[in-house]
């Protein structure tokens, strides 16, 4: 279907066979009643999606006002860093394919850091980001002119680009196919397309959360290749990552089509609905014996972490009461509440007269969390991770 699909049909095929997998209500920032979003799987094409997606107001909201894409720590430092993982994929990746640097326009550019390192590599780079504090952060850090704004707003007024890269975009976005139609129409004659998105496999390896507010779209490799074929790339390489980040990641090279449509097979819908399915009761196992855990503590606590994980944490806990604040090192969100709870700088958590535990509210972030808490003071034996065990000699390592 085209943008004007509706929210009542799956955004790749347009069928109506809706089949519901599992149910988040969130309690997320800066709103008094909780989002309920429900995650299906399509009956006809195995598509996994949020269905009917959060609403796109709220999402710009969301984007807008408080996630968090920019980068921490000292500018110098920062442009001296090296490539980060996902980027030596997409290096790695365009090393290997032999592409000659050129125009390059990264979708989703966040604070530039990509960018940075494929200037680095003797590209001409540009991109675009919905948030106005990463697009400052691209210009003041890197040196990087990027426009304010998502790809449909941007893409109609480019042209003749050589390489347009994705990285963690596309499950992000309502209408993919319209989407890769306006990347195809970016690029130039002979021009590439490099995504990368969590890969729907493996479903024991999948972390607590990871059907999550902000992802509308779950992308098993035999989907995505058939979207990239239908709206005029042909798929040069898919590489599956399963152990550098906290889930499978599927980095994909596409070329822009000049020949004759590639035969690409229908996927099997009972490959979508068996993942969604298996990963959906690993989830709710993992959530149940966290909130067993937090069930020992009795006395009220602090929440290290304010935003989705801290949503879903708080859907699936029952923990909510017993929370005094939730501390975020973002000043976007000093001031605000999540649940009803004031969020507090890492300042005001330190100053605060209360020895409370602090519970780390964070799947990806938990250790460098857990270490700034340490260093700023915080005793180890207030801290809660959820996904590691804290002994004396981990605190001992994150404290040297």
């Amino acid at each position: 279907m085209t943008a004007s699909q509706s929210a009542g049909h799956c955004g790749l095929c347009g069928s109506a066979d809706r089949r519901p997998v599992q149910t988040q209500r969130l309690a997320l920032l800066g709103r008094d009643e909780p989002c309920v979003i429900d995650f299906c799987v399509c009956g006809a094409c195995g598509h996994i999606q949020q269905w009917p997606p959060a609403p796109p107001k709220l999402m710009a909201h969301h984007y807008r006002s408080f996630a968090a894409y920019e980068e921490f720590g000292d500018a110098q430092a920062l442009r001296a860093a090296p490539p980060s993982r996902h980027a030596n994929r997409f290096l790695k990746l365009a090393a290997d394919l032999g592409l000659a640097p050129g125009r390059a326009y990264e979708i989703g550019c966040a604070s530039g850091a990509m960018l940075h390192q494929f200037r680095n590599h003797g590209w001409q780079v540009s991109g675009c980001d919905p948030s106005p504090s990463a697009i400052s952060q691209a210009a003041a850090i890197f040196g990087i002119g990027a426009d304010l704004g998502n790809e449909a707003d941007v893409l109609p007024r480019l042209g003749e680009l050589n390489l347009i890269m994705a990285c963690h975009v596309l499950e992000h976005l309502y209408h993919p196919h319209a989407a890769l139609a306006r990347m195809h129409a970016a690029l130039a004659d002979n021009g590439h397309l490099m995504l990368e998105v969590p890969c729907a496999t493996m479903p024991e390896q999948l972390p607590p959360g990871w059907f999550t507010f902000e992802h509308l779209h779950y992308y098993q490799p035999d989907r995505l290749q058939r979207i990239l074929s239908d709206v005029g790339f042909d798929t040069v390489e898919i590489r599956v990552d399963k152990r550098s980040e906290h889930y499978p990641v599927m980095t994909i090279a596409a070329h822009k089509r000049c020949h004759a449509v590639q035969n690409i097979v229908a996927p099997d819908p009972a490959a979508g609905l068996q993942l969604a399915h298996s990963y959906a009761a690993r989830d709710k196992l993992l959530w149940t014996a966290t909130a067993l855990r937090l069930a020992r503590i009795q006395e009220p606590a602090f929440v290290y972490g304010a935003g989705i994980h801290t949503a879903q944490l708080l859907d699936r806990s029952g923990i909510g009461a017993r929370i005094i604040a939730i501390a975020d090192r973002d000043s976007k969100k000093w001031g605000q509440t999540q649940a009803g709870k004031s969020i507090i700088s890492p300042a005001e958590l330190h100053a605060h007269p209360s020895q409370a535990p602090v519970i780390i509210s964070s799947y990806v972030s938990e250790m460098q969390i857990i270490a700034a808490l340490l260093e700023g003071g915080i005793a180890a034996s207030r801290l809660v991770p959820l996904y590691s065990q804290l002994s004396a000699p981990a605190t001992a390592r994150l404290l040297n």
